[in-house]
């Protein structure tokens, strides 16, 4: 408990001791930074410049109970209720998936093929908490953007985040292994899901317990179900020069370039993410 706690430095500490059993040193210590920033609003160079403040006793309790809820694993993304990605803000809760660092590099390599275009409309498949679609209109003023997904919950947060962040997305409910588009676009993009059944096992309880399964996990038998879907769709409602870009199951990188017809496709480009995993795909239609 942190009753006995008085001083900045000291309730830090006493923090990181509370999750010690459940998550390693470095990794506390992140989380802790993250919440003290969040509910104290002491960033690390202000924990360490002011580490003899005196914390208010009332916050004690809320620590505490901040502690408890990080040793049931749950994200303390969902605890403090949001995420930041490409430099925004944006609400999170057990509806959407967290942003992922590496989904950053994907809208960046968007807004760098655009920035220098004109009027572009553009699609976000299976859209989440909608951190692709806002990010990309946010630094995209020129582009339509609509986004989708088959989740009510999922995208009343993603129209809260889009009014967060002072920029209009179309948000559209749909379950794109059924329905159809209703407009052309230039740019189809998505992260949809391809986790497979079987690695469920090799999953930090933080993300299995908590995280929308609807939005991570597709059946071993059919791992690029959401995918062939997508660039099915593409070849009736992708513009001529317009382009899909995905985030990919590394393990499945050969097979997601194979559903690109080199007769339809004039180009097919597999990067890695930072941590040098096969991890996005562009691909642009004749």
């Amino acid at each position: 408990m942190f009753s006995r706690t008085k001083t900045l430095k000291e309730s830090f500490q006493h923090f990181q001791h509370l999750i010690q059993n459940t998550y390693q040193v470095e990794e506390a210590r992140s989380i802790a930074q993250l919440v003290f920033k969040d509910v104290l609003g002491y960033d690390t160079i202000k924990l360490i410049l002011n580490e003899n403040d005196l914390i208010p006793a009332p916050l004690f309790e809320q620590l505490d109970q901040i502690a408890y809820l990080l040793n049931q694993h749950q994200p303390v993304q969902y605890i403090l209720g949001h995420e930041e990605f490409m430099g925004l803000k944006f609400i999170v809760n057990p509806n959407v998936l967290i942003p992922r660092p590496e989904t950053e590099e994907l809208v960046l390599w968007i807004i760098d093929d655009y920035k220098s275009k004109g009027l572009v409309n553009i699609i976000d498949i299976g859209t989440g908490s909608g951190c692709i679609a806002v990010s990309i209109k946010k630094n995209l003023a020129q582009a339509n953007v609509d986004a989708i997904d088959v989740s009510k919950d999922a995208l009343n947060i993603a129209s809260k985040n889009a009014k967060q962040n002072d920029i209009e997305v179309n948000f559209i409910l749909s379950d794109i292994l059924n329905d159809q588009l209703s407009k052309q676009y230039d740019v189809i993009v998505s992260n949809p899901p391809y986790v497979l059944d079987q690695e469920k096992s090799l999953m930090q309880k933080n993300v299995l317990d908590f995280e929308p399964h609807l939005a991570l996990f597709v059946e071993d038998h059919n791992p690029l179900l959401f995918y062939d879907r997508i660039v099915k769709l593409s070849l009736e409602y992708l513009n001529s020069k317009g382009s899909i870009y995905f985030e990919i199951n590394e393990a499945y990188a050969k097979e997601t370039m194979d559903l690109f017809d080199k007769s339809i496709w004039e180009s097919v480009e597999l990067r890695k993410d930072i941590r040098g995993k096969d991890r996005m795909i562009k691909a642009t239609k004749v």
